[in-house]
């Protein structure tokens, strides 16, 4: 994996670079780095807090959010083995992770909208769907207050083609598969209970006070959630979710993401997400790369 400094155009070479994983999720910053390097003077003073990276051949630069210098009791050339821990996101989507520094109130929007108005910059947008409000008021998580207005349309945020998009959860589906597997090939969740637990049925009361609105499924052992100010689409998108299935182990394939769709015997999935994961063995321990896809079903 290439990973370059922006500040002083150093690549970080295999001897220094200890493991590194990229990652694609279908939230609301769909990609981040997580990636450690051995300890020396010169790194701990590049790669600290606010620090830019590239990586690979993506053509947004990260910033790093967290640098976490450590020391273990191993010694080696008569010198203790340190390492620098990094995570990263995308540097036009940082804000996203942070509480908002001013009250954000859109109507009749969209969520490329209301992804501008939370801070996103530098970063190009794509697909979208319409929004009625958004509300994020001044010290909330604007990532959580995206990913409840996500799940009230049933839609999802990925990283395709270079851009982030906004994608309903039935368009999603909609896509060309990009891969087939052999159902020996995952290793399955197999629970039901555990499926009871991950999906819930709504409820809420109409404009007239006393209409319950919403499907009361106590029957099937679902937990049934009151959401107050909701019409019955919305009520209807909050139980359409994304159910794990499975777990993928591959040979390093960068081409897939999340997001992306993978059919195994006639049935589509979609990847949740996709961890690309390096070993380079600088101080010993594992060399490898692998490829470690999480898929779901509607």
């Amino acid at each position: 994996m290439r990973i370059v400094i922006l500040a002083t155009n150093k690549i970080i070479s295999a001897s220094e670079l200890m493991i590194a994983t990229l990652r694609t999720d279908l939230v609301p910053v769909p990609v981040s780095i997580e990636f450690a390097v051995k300890y020396t003077k010169e790194l701990k003073e590049l790669l600290v807090d606010g620090a830019e990276i590239l990586v690979n051949d993506i053509p947004y630069s990260f910033e790093i959010v967290y640098s976490q210098p450590v020391k273990s009791q191993t010694i080696k050339d008569n010198s203790r083995i340190g390492a620098i821990s990094c995570i990263a996101v995308f540097k036009g989507c940082k804000s996203i992770l942070d509480q908002a520094k001013k009250a954000v109130i859109l109507e009749q929007t969209s969520f490329n909208a209301a992804y501008r108005a939370c801070g996103s910059t530098n970063i190009s947008l794509g697909d979208d769907v319409p929004l009625p409000e958004f509300i994020c008021l001044k010290g909330y998580l604007i990532s959580e207050r995206l990913a409840l207005y996500l799940q009230q349309e049933a839609a999802v945020i990925c990283f395709k083609e270079n851009k982030i998009r906004i994608l309903k959860l039935d368009a999603l589906f909609k896509q060309n598969v990009v891969l087939k597997l052999d159902p020996s090939e995952i290793q399955w969740f197999n629970s039901e209970q555990i499926e009871k637990y991950q999906k819930s049925s709504y409820v809420s009361v109409d404009q007239d006070g006393s209409t319950v609105i919403g499907d009361d499924t106590t029957t099937k052992g679902q937990s049934i959630v009151y959401k107050a100010g909701l019409d019955a689409r919305q009520l209807k998108n909050l139980e359409k979710v994304l159910i794990p299935r499975g777990i993928v182990h591959r040979s390093l394939s960068l081409d897939l993401n999340g997001g992306d769709i993978i059919e195994v015997e006639q049935k589509k999935y979609v990847i949740l997400t996709a961890a690309h994961e390096i070993e380079t063995g600088a101080i010993g321990g594992n060399v490898g790369s692998t490829t470690k896809l999480w898929l779901a079903s509607l």
